[in-house]
């Protein structure tokens, strides 16, 4: 276990063999499995479980349109986010779905959350390809941002959000299909995990902190 002090909190980083993480994760575009694969979870993640603000991880991001921002410049905003890649065929563009839905559902308040998808795959998603992934998903970029960073940002951004994940040499990604709710001053508040779940219990928490 190796420990990150970011600005005021302790964030463990815990790495664990893949036959711990079992059916946990969801793979994306195939079956991930190499002898090589690295295998990253965020079990514990201190400052999180304790309140904390994800703003205190001091993370540089890219966006969809190349702009260069701070995981802080979210900041002030209620936000509905998950981690993807934009190459996966089959549990992102799902988890994708599922945030269109809880945006339909939000109606008219929708325009007051942003949404956000965290790259897990920052090599192949570039700018170009997270404005590709928007476009093939008909997301709304008036209040839906898709954002990169580096591999060290991926694992420290997935230890605040409990999002465990393997890549394959084959270049899959299998991760946890999570949608968070992220209040104004960045303390998750609620986390949904799994497909086509019922979003009843996020939709009032979001609705509770608008």
């Amino acid at each position: 276990m190796r420990s990150l002090r970011c600005d005021g909190f302790r964030l463990s980083l815990v790495v664990l063999a893949a036959s711990t993480l079992g059916t946990s994760l969801a793979a994306c575009g195939g079956r991930a499995s190499s002898s090589r694969e690295q295998v990253r979870s965020s079990a514990s993640a201190a400052g999180v479980a304790g309140g904390e603000s994800i703003y205190g991880l001091d993370l540089s991001l890219t966006d969809q349109d190349g702009r260069s921002i701070r995981l802080g410049d979210l900041r002030g905003s209620v936000v509905v986010a998950a981690m993807m890649y934009s190459s996966c065929e089959s549990v992102c563009p799902r988890v994708t779905e599922d945030m269109k839905g809880i945006e339909r559902q939000l109606g008219g308040d929708a325009a007051r959350v942003r949404f956000v998808l965290f790259s897990l795959d920052p090599g192949r998603d570039t700018p170009a390809a997270l404005t590709r992934f928007a476009s093939e998903h008909g997301l709304d970029r008036s209040h839906w941002w898709l954002l990169a960073t580096s591999e060290d940002g991926v694992r420290d951004l997935a230890a605040v959000l409990g999002v465990k994940y393997q890549q394959s040499e084959g270049g899959e990604i299998a991760h946890s299909a999570m949608i968070f709710v992220i209040d104004r001053g960045g303390v998750v508040r609620h986390r949904q995990q799994g497909l086509a779940q019922d979003p009843s219990e996020l939709l009032a928490e979001l609705r509770a902190i608008q």
